[in-house]
């Protein structure tokens, strides 16, 4: 009997040893395998994923890889208690342990995505909308839904609220992360901006100086010009006079071809501010900081005009209205003289 119980005890600790030796195989040198040979993959973790979420998306992704061996490692190592949401890159010939650690890591695939200043709402919306960097839960967002999930008071309108900038960020995170992280960038900008401004500006509210913002942004093509057309329209609001500014017309016209005719000038609508007097009644673009400092901080001047000096990007400033017909007919009727 007792020769019987030494036998038992021997087979139970042999069998125990090559448990263990093959558990620190399997978790620990053990290469897996990816489907048809592939070399990598990628692996979506979605926001509220538990592991047993990422053991089938793994499955799913073409990792062969048992899912409650998975679970087991991911629990022992207290990787459980790390989920980040993100895209990782999967490598054939990593072991268990290694796909644990590099999921848990948070080493997400990074990408960016840049807001270039001028742009429209609509136009950065489809824009975020095609790229395949950022999950879409709620597919194509409408304007007002837009304003909801980043947390505007309610009535907000869309144009002009967002930071234009380049952002990091963690490929694969929902397209309203980055556009909640775009609204607070800009109204931090813009309040930094009004607290800032020149006292004697002819615009009232940090809105009204949004608006400028967007119509110095969509006239200005040299930089060096910017306090110069905000100075334009800083005097022209200041006497009354109509800010006759032709971006303003094209925002307001839909399906807008590109060619702008003397009927459109004549047009009258909200954003016509050859027929209206004042700000348009919203931004027309989502101006950039560089606009939002020269809207707050225009040039001393006493100039009431401006034209676009043929393709240079420069424009020529003029005090008055027989110096701006001058100009006109040289840049525009006779370019080149």
């Amino acid at each position: 009997m007792l020769r019987f119980i030494k036998w038992a005890v021997a087979i139970a600790l042999v069998s125990a040893v090559a448990a263990a030796g093959f558990a620190y195989w399997y978790v620990e040198k053990r290469p897996i395998e990816l489907e048809g040979g592939q070399s990598e993959i990628i692996l979506k973790v979605k926001p509220a994923s538990t592991v047993r979420n990422i053991a089938s998306e793994l499955l799913n992704a073409g990792v062969k890889v048992d899912p409650n061996a998975f679970q087991w490692v991911f629990k022992y190592f207290g990787s459980d208690r790390s989920i980040h949401v993100g895209r990782y890159l999967i490598k054939s010939g990593m072991t268990l342990k290694e796909l644990v650690k590099h999921i848990s890591s948070g080493e997400v695939i990074m990408s960016k995505f840049t807001l270039i200043e001028g742009t429209e709402t609509a136009k950065l919306l489809k824009k975020i909308a095609a790229d395949d960097n950022f999950e879409h839960p709620h597919g194509e967002l409408s304007s007002q839904d837009l304003m909801k999930e980043v947390g505007a008071p309610e009535g907000t309108h869309p144009e002009g609220q967002f930071a234009a900038d380049t952002y990091v960020f963690a490929a694969g995170v929902p397209d309203t992360i980055i556009l909640r992280r775009m609204y607070r960038e800009q109204q931090q900008r813009l309040n930094a901006v009004w607290e800032s401004r020149d006292k004697n500006i002819a615009v009232k509210t940090p809105y009204e100086l949004l608006i400028l913002a967007s119509l110095i942004e969509k006239e200005t093509g040299d930089s060096k010009d910017r306090t110069l057309v905000s100075s334009v329209f800083n005097n022209r609001l200041k006497k009354g006079m109509l800010l006759q500014t032709d971006p303003t017309v094209v925002y307001g016209i839909e399906n807008f071809d590109g060619h702008i005719l003397k009927s459109h000038l004549k047009t009258d609508h909200p954003y016509n501010t050859y027929t209206r007097a004042g700000l348009p009644p919203t931004p027309i673009c989502n101006p950039g900081e560089a606009s939002l400092v020269a809207a707050a901080h225009p040039a001393q001047t006493d100039y009431l005009y401006f034209v676009a000096k043929g393709n240079s990007g420069q424009s020529h400033f003029s005090k008055t209205l027989k110096e701006h017909n001058a100009a006109v007919q040289k840049y525009l009727r006779n370019p080149g003289s």
